[in-house]
């Protein structure tokens, strides 16, 4: 979903789908394990995902040969070079790597919008439920880091008996202060390392995005932003005179609601989306627009799929 091809400028009258009644039963997990993350080849960890890298390793696939030093793994010699050469060689190529996942799950007061199976956080729970569920079924390493929640204590697993502990950890979290985009970018970058970073955010309070990506710079980081919205706050159905308060600061507006003031609002949220998605793509990140009135397995993973978020 980009901003120049689902903003509509002129109201469409949606339904809203049905919610689901199990968001996560038995059959929806199996689902999960089925689905990988898409990473950057240049993405290095441990050997124990499903991965490939281009770094060369000893392994069972011959992609290239050198010579044996004292302390090599017997396995990975070549006997059939050593029978022809009468010298030993290690079998070089391409193993498979886990790589790191980190979910950075945005709780901050705006994200507590809406109601129902539409709620915000809600959705966003179910977001960080599957995409760290499928994570942790092909043996990668996650890390999930809240900011703006009542706790920010990360959770941290590469173990896929761990998913049940995932969906309890997701579930005690509670919206409820101010997210800091740009902090939270900058403490992932003081923790060294590389891999996936998740951002799942309103992005409400995120001006500075350009600042926040250029913390974790491609090719050492790839980064997918998960922009979630509440259809209100697409295509907002207020009229008259209101009294509004900042969900996260508690200031309080008073405006006057009306086809003109619907028309300002319509301009600026979409300036304000397409220079976000503008700003992902000038730091080489992939933008996903999300609504939450999307049924999650029905809507938002095969949407990320074709958007080359998950396979």
């Amino acid at each position: 979903m980009r901003w120049k091809t689902i903003f509509r400028r002129h109201p469409e009258s949606q339904a809203t789908p049905p919610p689901l009644a199990t968001p996560f039963d038995e059959q929806f997990l199996r689902r999960l394990e089925r689905l990988a993350l898409v990473s950057s080849r240049t993405l290095r960890g441990g050997l124990t995902g499903g991965h490939a890298s281009k770094r060369r390793l000893p392994a069972p696939t011959v992609a290239d040969h050198r010579p044996y030093t004292h302390g090599d793994d017997l396995r990975y010699v070549d006997w059939n070079v050593y029978a022809r050469h009468d010298d030993l060689h290690i079998k070089m190529g391409e193993a498979e790597q886990d790589i790191g996942v980190t979910i950075l799950l945005d709780g901050s007061a705006s994200m507590d919008y809406g109601s129902g199976p539409n709620q915000k956080w809600l959705v966003a729970q179910q977001l960080a439920a599957a995409i760290g569920y499928c994570t942790l079924a092909q043996g990668d390493h996650l890390r999930v880091q809240p900011f703006g929640t009542t706790s920010e204590t990360p959770f941290s697993a590469s173990s896929r008996q761990r998913g049940s502990a995932l969906l309890a950890y997701l579930a005690a979290l509670r919206p409820g202060g101010q997210g800091n985009v740009v902090r939270t970018f900058i403490d992932q970058a003081r923790s060294g390392g590389n891999g996936l970073i998740v951002l799942i955010s309103d992005l409400w309070y995120a001006q500075e995005i350009d600042a926040a990506l250029k913390q974790l710079p491609p090719p050492r980081w790839q980064i997918v932003v998960l922009h979630l919205l509440h259809p209100q706050e697409l295509r907002p159905e207020l009229d008259g005179d209101l009294e509004l308060e900042d969900s996260e600061t508690g200031l309080l507006e008073t405006l006057h609601i009306d086809a003109a003031a619907r028309a300002r609002y319509d301009d600026r949220l979409y300036d304000w989306g397409h220079g976000l998605e503008r700003a992902c793509v000038r730091r080489g990140a992939n933008y996903v627009l999300l609504t939450s009135a999307q049924p999650l397995e029905q809507a938002i993973l095969p949407f990320l799929r074709a958007r080359n978020v998950l396979r």
